[in-house]
């Protein structure tokens, strides 16, 4: 439902996919970007993933250098997407939670190393004496409520805080807190129900008040299906014959987690007051930038729900949203002051969001992706490589991913060597690194260099997350 992981229905046609890969990579920034070739690629995705309604904005500093939409924000009427339809942007809502306890934190009100129960007194799971902060960085070890297997998904029923409490709340927890990261809903919605207790209002007004109306973000909003929204995108999903009308929630499933609606033009605004102008101050962005170190590695996703990395060279800073019937993302590089937002109504489309906005980014960097190699793999490396990878300390919903032989090369099915589900062809970049044959960017590196690998790093959805070599079963 929100922000979950499957494969894109595309992948049975993955073979389409690999028009956009060529060229060779170069290092420097273009100093005006092409926006006839942005053009180019907006309008190939919108129609090949293919997307109902696709919109993107593309803005360095103070001007916006692209921004346009392609396709239909209503099947049914008819009516043309345009950069101010409003889109439901699913987990980016948690960025906005990340930013009113930074806030609340920096007025006192909340101190994120104090338990949860200190502003929960009611709160009687096992997660009671855990920190506010490892919930904004989803270290708690909360399950997620929408992978639980009887989470009603789709379900357009009225829900109360109590019912969507009662899905995670008293659940064991899936590991020691602050020793390892699980992508967790159920984290993001306690921070919402934190927001309420502390401020006194619920959370939509306590929203309005303290982000919205402050910034004039006034195509923003928490809303459900009920509230008639003017230029509100329809959500669809991909049927065997066509697209069909995606589930309509109420609020308070995804509330916190996931609830808000927006415009590219409204994200935009949104990124360019808290990140470029910093109009609250250095001590709530500190605190949402601040990012804890889990063993040996600095966690890529940093308090205000936002996931802070190098991507090829570039500092960068975004979140991603998904939701029944819409896809979104966000992205910062404040090195090149450049931020770009791409929303859509559907999802588990290629390319998602995600590799849009990547593809977008390559296009103003002019660092194109070199192409894949057509030489097939040696054998041996085949045989090193293939089996299964497990989940490390960094989960988003996947546990096992397994490689397999194939055609002079190898391929990928989530879920394991064995699992049921479509293997999806790799294509060689150079070395041990493969892009996906439905969707290159994403990637799959495997190390060390030589011999039997002990670990797969997956950069997939805007982050690297890494498996280990499964043993022997």
């Amino acid at each position: 439902m929100i922000q979950t992981f499957a494969l894109p229905a595309a992948v049975t046609a993955f073979a389409a996919a690999g028009s956009l890969l060529a060229g060779c990579a170069t290092a420097q920034p273009a100093a005006e970007p092409d926006t006839a070739a942005i053009d180019a690629l907006v309008a190939e995705a919108q129609a090949s993933a293919p997307y109902p309604g696709l919109a993107v904005s593309v803005r360095r500093g103070d001007t916006i250098v692209y921004e346009a939409a392609y396709g239909e924000a209503d099947l049914e009427q008819h009516s043309a997407a345009t950069p101010d339809t409003v889109f439901q942007v699913g987990s980016i809502t948690k960025s906005f939670t990340g930013l009113l306890i930074a806030q609340l934190a920096a007025e006192g009100l909340v101190d994120i190393d104090a338990p949860i129960s200190t502003y929960l007194p009611d709160y009687s799971g096992p997660a009671r004496n855990v920190p506010v902060r490892y919930l904004m960085n989803h270290t708690a070890g909360l399950v997620n409520y929408t992978a639980l297997p009887d989470f009603p998904q789709g379900s357009q029923r009225t829900v109360t805080r109590e019912v969507m409490r009662d899905y995670f709340e008293d659940a064991d927890l899936m590991f020691e807190p602050g020793t390892a990261f699980s992508y967790s809903n159920s984290g993001t919605y306690t921070l919402g129900l934190i927001v309420e207790a502390v401020t006194g209002q619920s959370y939509d007004v306590a929203l309005a008040g303290r982000i919205l109306e402050p910034l004039g973000l006034e195509r923003t909003y928490y809303a459900g299906y009920e509230p008639v929204i003017e230029g509100r995108a329809e959500g669809y999903v991909v049927g065997e014959d066509g697209f069909l009308n995606a589930p309509q929630l109420d609020p308070l499933v995804p509330f916190s987690a996931g609830a808000l609606l927006s415009t590219v033009q409204d994200i935009q605004d949104y990124i360019d007051q808290v990140h470029r102008e910093n109009v609250f101050g250095d001590e709530v962005r500190d605190l949402l930038y601040e990012q804890a170190e889990l063993g040996d590695d600095t966690l890529a996703y940093a308090l205000g729900a936002l996931v802070i990395r190098d991507w090829e060279g570039h500092r960068k800073i975004a979140h991603a949203g998904d939701i029944d019937g819409f896809a979104a993302y966000m992205a910062y590089y404040p090195d090149e002051d450049l931020s770009i937002v791409v929303m859509g109504s559907t999802r588990d489309v290629a390319p998602t969001p995600v590799g849009l906005e990547q593809k977008i980014a390559r296009i103003v960097f002019d660092q194109p992706r070199p192409a894949p190699s057509t030489e097939p793999l040696a054998a041996a490396e085949i045989e090193a490589i293939a089996g299964n990878y497990d989940a490390s300390y960094m989960r988003i919903g996947i546990d096992r991913i397994g490689i397999l032989p194939r055609e002079g090369g190898i391929a990928f099915r989530i879920g394991g060597v064995d699992a049921q589900g479509p293997a999806i062809p790799l294509l060689h970049l150079e070395g041990r690194t493969f892009l996906a044959a439905h969707d290159d960017e994403m990637v799959f590196s495997f190390s060390p260099a030589g011999g039997t690998p002990d670990d797969l790093t997956v950069d997939w959805l805007g982050g690297g997350i890494p498996f280990v070599r499964a043993g022997e079963e």
